[in-house]
């Protein structure tokens, strides 16, 4: 693990920022804490790599006994946030000449090799332009179905004639199920065509990671990025001795964090994919230092994780006038990087924003124009809210200077 240097601090008025918007923020928070919208809160926000303003709302655990306040060092599932560092991962490898962003994925993963599946490339998994399945619930359908509702079928350890394979056959087919339950049926549309949210397109680009490096997709990004960058509280398996320290709002969320399996879980099944669309543990401090190793073109502190020209082609949109059903929003021009969300029309946040949303909730957001990075944690109780992620984020935005 890198040395790791403290954040910089410094006051709002140095870093030209409205100290009556900071005000209203914690207002917010409250008022969401205080209506039952989200268990607790927490925020950190940096300019020029110097933090000027952090805050934390609310109870860290919804056991009813602990009544432990949240924190700013608190540790909190990250979710979809995850899809940035398997972002990063790629370009390393991109820039090691061991991939290419137009390569097929076919070239990496035999079962791709289909006519169905073998146009699809390392650019389109990452723009979500691919066609595999969308997450469930992408399209407000009222019964979700995708990779993880049809992996049942494909798990060889369900399957009636075990007997006649060996241990080394069983462990190879355990590794794959997942690739050929999220190929199950056919592509959503051609690739390249429409924007379709899909998670399982990360966990192709796991694999391709682990295959191209010669290690475990997990492994890769803690030697490769949070080591090097000093993440001392980011995790994909929480050390016992921390679980004390980490957010969670649902007994699903606490099994997961302790490793009891649940069959009816997918993140703790057997044959899951390698974790990266999804997965991480984190705190503000530590996002805050990967978002600004972005915003400063791939180099933090010293340490270089990605060349300034793999940041600003991970933060360029590879295609326009994309249509995309996104929830039932409809979107006629949906705009995302590889790997960044961006700002869509008529967002209160100006063009230029990239960052990512991680589901119950948090959300990393860096500025390279108010040469900002914001992080915010809204543990959200129940479904997605906008109180708890547009107000927020236009609520912060109204205070730059």
């Amino acid at each position: 693990m890198t040395q790791v240097l403290p954040l910089n601090r410094i006051s709002p008025q140095e870093a030209r920022y409205n100290t009556e918007t900071l005000q209203a923020l914690e207002a917010h928070f409250r008022r969401l804490v205080d209506s039952d919208i989200i268990q607790a809160g927490s925020y950190m926000l940096s300019r020029k790599g110097q933090v000027f303003a952090t805050s934390a709302f609310g109870r860290l655990k919804n056991n009813e006994d602990n009544h432990a306040p949240m924190t700013t060092d608190a540790i909190r599932r990250i979710a979809s946030v995850s899809k940035l560092f398997s972002a990063a991962a790629i370009f390393q490898l991109v820039e090691q000449g061991r991939i290419f962003l137009r390569q097929p994925a076919a070239q990496w993963i035999e079962e791709f090799k289909h006519p169905l599946y073998e146009k699809i490339q390392i650019w389109h998994l990452l723009s979500h332009t691919s066609g595999l399945h969308a997450d469930g619930g992408y399209y407000t359908e009222p019964y979700p179905t995708g990779m993880w509702e049809v992996l049942f079928a494909f798990d060889p350890d369900r399957a009636h004639d075990d007997e006649s394979r060996s241990e080394e056959e069983l462990a190879k087919l355990r590794k794959t199920a997942w690739i050929k339950a999220m190929l199950s049926g056919k592509p959503l549309h051609e690739p390249g065509e429409r924007w379709s949210y899909s998670t399982g397109a990360y966990g192709v680009l796991g694999e391709i990671v682990a295959r191209a490096s010669g290690m475990e997709f997990e492994d890769y990004i803690r030697l490769h990025i949070i080591e090097p960058l000093g993440l001392k509280d980011t995790f994909y398996t929480v050390p016992a001795a921390d679980h004390d320290r980490v957010c969670t709002v649902h007994d699903n969320e606490e099994q997961r964090l302790k490793g009891i399996k649940n069959p009816k879980d997918p993140y703790t099944h057997l044959t899951m994919p390698p974790r990266g669309g999804f997965g991480l543990y984190s705190t503000l401090e530590d996002l805050s230092r990967f978002g600004n190793m972005l915003m400063n073109k791939g180099t933090w502190q010293g340490v270089r994780i990605l060349s300034r020209k793999s940041v600003e082609r991970m933060t360029s949109q590879p295609l326009s006038h994309l249509t995309a059903f996104h929830w039932s929003d409809r979107f006629t021009d949906m705009a995302h990087a590889l790997g960044p969300w961006k700002p869509q029309p008529l967002n209160y946040v100006q063009e230029g924003v990239f960052g990512h949303e991680g589901a119950g909730l948090c959300k990393l957001m860096i500025d390279p124009h108010e040469e900002a990075v914001v992080v915010f944690i809204a543990a959200l109780k129940n479904d997605w809210k906008a109180d708890a992620v547009f107000h927020t984020k236009n609520v912060i935005w109204s205070g730059w200077e």
